[in-house]
């Protein structure tokens, strides 16, 4: 029990005796513990070194003769627990506090290394990323990318239910720069096509001379400025948190390798617009819901990705499982699959 302390188990045994039975001697410990002289003589050498035992002049020829027979001459007496014991424990207590010191110095001379290694090969490239927070810090991030463009604009425009202001796009403000001769390239989400408001902004950026596409899902809100400048949302399903402003070439590079691979994927608008009316086809939010749902997609993810209404995501199911007459999702899925829309 007192192990912490630096008694082994014989040596807190011959200490409880002691205290016990004060008048005994070596012999009597040895009897009662069942051991030998030396065994005894070497647990009070070990209680004389913690200060448990303490030598005194000798009056009984009895007393323990130990430690070099009582420092020459003397015997020893216990010392009593309450001093004993408190100054072992605080002697205890210094020891783990300075193992303790060494232990966070230790820490923080890993720390520093780790950052050092972490560091080898790193440039520190100024103003390749930087961060913006509040709905009006996105706004002027968005317009100072949009002003500083002279060749190339890319935007990924989801929306649907929790669209955020801040990412709306400024028609104005993209109809200057159309006037400039920059280059304009819009994608937009299948069910915005439906809505009228977002109809008429589409409409009216075409006749400014955008170029402007639609797909059944965007990862994001995303626009690139002559493949210079990026600003992305710091929360893909939060933007109006805040935005990352993106000059880093690798990452810019990637960005505008994703936009090129959507883009030319896409439904040009005005196709778009002619081809939605086959009843018999599937349109490509359709065959994006199935394939979302055999992903294993809640609905609620679902309709966020698609950019609607969770209640018309699930219109949406309602009516193909209608159409493909399926009495469940797995159906559904299967049905899909054999009709080859997955």
């Amino acid at each position: 029990m007192l192990r912490a302390l630096g008694l082994d188990s014989r040596t807190e045994s011959v200490y409880r005796l002691i205290l016990e039975h004060p008048s005994w001697g070596v012999g009597d410990l040895a009897e009662a513990l069942g051991e030998s002289g030396t065994v005894v003589r070497t647990a009070l050498d070990r209680l004389a070194d913690l200060a448990l035992l303490r030598a005194s002049v000798a009056e009984d020829a009895d007393a323990f003769g130990s430690v070099n027979d009582a420092r020459a001459g003397g015997h020893l007496s216990v010392v009593p627990p309450r001093a004993g014991l408190a100054a072992l424990l605080a002697r205890r207590e210094e020891d783990l506090r300075r193992t303790q010191l060494e232990v966070d110095a230790g820490r923080a001379a890993v720390a520093d290394l780790l950052a050092e290694y972490a560091a080898f090969g790193r440039e520190s490239a100024a103003g390749a990323v930087e961060r913006f927070t509040g709905a009006d810090a996105v706004r002027r991030c968005l317009e100072d990318l949009t002003l500083h463009a002279t060749a190339d604009l890319c935007v990924f425009a989801p929306t649907g239910t929790g669209e955020n202001p801040p990412w709306e796009l400024d028609v104005p403000l993209y109809e200057d720069r159309l006037a400039r001769g920059v280059r304009v390239r819009v994608l937009y989400l299948d069910s915005t096509a439906g809505s009228p408001e977002r109809r008429r902004a589409m409409r009216r950026l075409a006749r400014a001379g955008a170029e402007v596409r639609t797909v059944p899902s965007l990862p994001m809100h995303l626009r690139i400025g002559d493949g210079e400048c990026a600003v992305l949302p710091t929360a893909a399903h939060e933007s109006a948190r805040g935005a990352v402003v993106l000059r880093e070439p690798g990452t810019l590079a990637g960005l505008s390798a994703l936009f090129s691979h959507l883009w030319d994927a896409a439904t040009p608008l005005e196709a778009e617009a002619t081809d939605a009316g086959g009843a018999a086809d599937y349109s490509a939010q359709e065959r994006a819901l199935l394939r979302f749902l055999a992903d294993g997609l809640t609905d609620e993810a679902v309709a966020r990705k698609l950019g609607i209404s969770l209640r018309s995501e699930r219109r949406m199911i309602s009516g193909l499982s209608e159409r493909f007459g399926a009495h469940s999702r797995f159906q559904l899925g299967l049905q899909a699959a054999q009709r080859g829309l997955l």
